[in-house]
């Protein structure tokens, strides 16, 4: 026999290896001092984006629009728990069923018509 001079290489290790090197390469990177001053930055203009945010909603609050929207938004919620929206709701389903229905029972009645001597 033969001795095989030239050995297969360990890729396994190497795979091991290589996985290492990654991580600490993303660990080192991750502590980096660019990093670490991103990731400042990014919290600190995610603390001012909250902020614009909140006054934004608070301006929108008392402006005309805003007092708009709040008092439709209350007679919606009025006419909610009056059953006024329930009851109108219900009329236009009941509208959409007899009108499906009747088309339908046209379509049945079509069906049923007998054949004239000519037809058949």
């Amino acid at each position: 026999m033969s001795e095989n001079t030239n050995p297969q290489p360990d890729l396994a290790s190497q795979f091991r290896e290589l996985g290492e090197n990654l991580k600490n390469m993303f660990q080192s990177a991750w502590d980096s001092d660019e990093a670490l001053k991103f990731k400042e930055e990014l919290k600190q203009g995610l603390t001012e984006l909250g902020n614009a945010t909140t006054q934004a909603v608070e301006d929108f609050k008392v402006s005309e629009a805003g007092q708009k929207l709040k008092a439709e938004a209350q007679d919606f919620k009025t006419r909610v728990e009056s059953g006024e929206v329930e009851a109108k709701a219900r009329d236009e389903i009941s509208k959409a069923l007899n009108l499906l229905n009747a088309e339908l029972q046209k379509a049945i009645d079509s069906f049923k018509k007998p054949k004239s001597d000519s037809e058949a």
